[in-house]
């Protein structure tokens, strides 16, 4: 079951560790899907890699687009095969500062970000993490 997230939710489930998430202009109707995977660093800070989807599989059609540094700062991958002003580069770069906004309606895959268990409960869906995983990191 997948749904809308709520604006507070966002960016936890963006950041829960495994996630796939579909932006969507309410202004042009575009939509785009992104994967963003964390990677834990040895002196315990973290990165999260973020991929585009670029073809029909939604299991391995993703390209490597940029990296959130300490679950802020986001910049687009030097090593991107993806150009920074392709439309789904610029897509996620205004998202991501943008959150919050009424203009962009964010979907997840209707799995918690973190487990990847699917979800059932209606909290849960609305913030996209299980009950367990929201505990452990909003």
């Amino acid at each position: 079951m997948s749904a809308p997230i709520l604006p507070l939710f966002r960016k936890p489930y963006i950041l829960g560790g495994n996630s796939k998430v579909t932006l969507v202009s309410k202004a042009s109707g575009n939509r785009y899907t992104y994967q963003v995977k964390q990677k834990d660093l040895e002196d315990g800070r973290f990165l999260h890699f973020v991929s585009v989807l670029q073809g029909p599989d939604n299991q391995a059609d993703f390209t490597f687009l940029g990296t959130i540094f300490g679950g802020e700062q986001y910049r687009h991958g030097q090593k991107s095969k993806v150009s920074a002003d392709a439309p789904s580069a610029k897509a996620f770069a205004w998202s991501w500062d943008h959150l919050d906004s009424d203009e962009i309606e964010v979907w997840h895959s209707g799995k918690c970000s973190r487990c990847g268990r699917e979800l059932t409960d209606p909290a849960s869906i609305e913030r996209g993490l299980g009950p367990v995983c929201a505990e452990k990191g909003m």
